[in-house]
């Protein structure tokens, strides 16, 4: 059991201006495009949410100091980062429904040697209901915003959330699931106590989905661990995790329960290898014609240059061309991965070939993506809608049986991308 939390914040001063009380205001709908457009803010924090007491959740929040402005524009007339981070939690059954609301903010002395500042901030989340969390953090120096959404699952007797995943060299939570090389990671539970956990190990799912226009058949079952053993939590043996695919802790004797942990590689979540770079290809069709290889079979960089340059017959263009799609790739890897790799999801699959959408609406379980609407048709929609799984609070699924005659769609933008250009489909 976790007898203690410590808030460790690194500010001057912390001023509450938001409530904790229960309202009855709702949210509007609004567009939410930039949420997947890096470039559309200078902060990118990492967060993760928790739940830390039956009665309480915790967001943990990691933002960079390279990405703060300091400035001396202040009465300590001294060099501080303005940081605001305000929270809207809503009930997940009445989608515009504020249940809560909270805003903090945060004055920020730059010191050497520091890459990054963590906030801890503890939330009303009772256990036995769902909600769905706004996170709003703003450089005030800057005037620039991060916007981050959750689900916050407390409904089941057992949750993801209640197991807590941190650095065992300093305590501090860990913001995301990624095993990483160099980060010794520990498991804990907020209200269980265990020397040891069962872990059942899953292969990286290697399964892309079919074109949206076409129901997709595939089934990702994992009933069937490809291995499985028992972890001290005393003595982790990290070398027992460096194959890449899906690791399922859990107190039960099958995988239910508990919690994943992903290892999606090193350099996760850009794609490097020739075969990382290879793989996203099979969207446009033809990835198959990528024959050179080397005296192990596996595929070359040289071969995926070759596929771009075939599109261009230019290299600068193939360059560029190529930038582009990866780019998308690395990015609906931030945004979308689940128990599998952001590209090989659905959202995944409509970010990269079409790129960002003009509308983007999310509201609970669901999100609207609409595509260059005007004032002679709606444009091209497509709805995704939270699936629940054992490993992944964040797997939605392409509603394809709302999709209609939008084959047209998808081919033309495949045969732009094989033409040498760069799709876009907003206005």
């Amino acid at each position: 059991m976790i007898a203690k939390f410590k808030y460790l914040y690194f500010f001057i001063v912390i001023l509450i201006i938001g409530s904790c009380k229960v309202s009855d205001k709702t949210s509007l709908p609004r567009n939410l495009q930039r949420i997947y457009n890096p470039a559309s803010t200078s902060l990118h924090p990492e967060a993760e949410v928790y739940n830390i007491s039956d009665s309480s959740s915790l967001i943990v929040e990691k933002i960079y100091v390279k990405e703060l402005l300091y400035n001396q524009a202040n009465n300590e007339n001294k060099l501080l980062a303005r940081i605001l981070i305000k929270y809207n939690l809503y009930d997940l059954n009445n989608k515009q429904k504020l249940k809560d609301s909270l805003t903090t903010t945060y004055k920020l002395e730059k010191k050497p040697n520091k890459s990054f500042y963590t906030f801890e901030i503890p939330v009303n989340a009772l256990k036995g209901e769902d909600y769905f969390l706004e996170i709003i953090t703003l450089d005030q120096n800057r005037n620039s915003s991060h916007f981050t959404f959750f689900r916050i699952s407390r409904s089941s007797e057992f949750n993801n959330q209640d197991f807590i995943i941190f650095n065992k060299n300093n305590n501090d939570f860990l913001t995301n699931h990624f095993i990483k090389n160099r980060i010794p990671f520990g498991i804990k539970h907020y209200k269980k106590s265990f020397d040891s956990l069962n872990v059942f190990y899953f292969k990286k799912n290697e399964f892309i989905p079919e074109p949206p226009h076409i129901i997709d058949t595939i089934t990702e079952s994992f009933l069937n661990a490809d291995t499985a053993w028992i972890c001290h939590m005393d003595s982790i043996e990290y070398e027992n995790f460096t194959e890449e695919g899906i690791y399922y802790f859990t107190l039960e004797d099958k995988p239910v329960n508990g919690v994943a942990l992903y290892n999606f590689g090193s350099g996760f979540p850009i794609v490097q290898t020739p075969d990382q770079l290879f793989k996203p290809l099979k969207y446009l069709g033809n990835s198959e014609i990528i024959s050179e290889n080397d005296s192990t079979g596996k595929i070359t960089k040289l071969a995926v240059d070759n596929f771009w340059l075939d599109r261009t017959n230019n290299v600068n263009k193939s360059r560029e061309l190529l930038k582009e799609y990866y780019r998308r790739v690395t990015f609906a890897n931030m945004y979308f991965t689940s128990f599998k790799e952001g590209w090989q999801t659905d959202r995944g699959m409509i970010y990269i070939i079409y790129g960002l959408p003009d509308y983007l609406f999310k509201a609970g379980e669901e999100e609207r993506w609409i595509y260059n609407p005007t004032t002679i048709g709606p444009g091209i929609g497509f709805s995704f809608k939270f699936r629940k799984s054992l490993f992944s609070l964040n797997h939605y699924i392409l509603e394809r049986d709302k999709i209609k005659n939008t084959d047209w769609f998808w081919n033309e933008a495949v045969e732009m991308w094989n033409s040498g250009a760069v799709f876009y489909y907003q206005n």
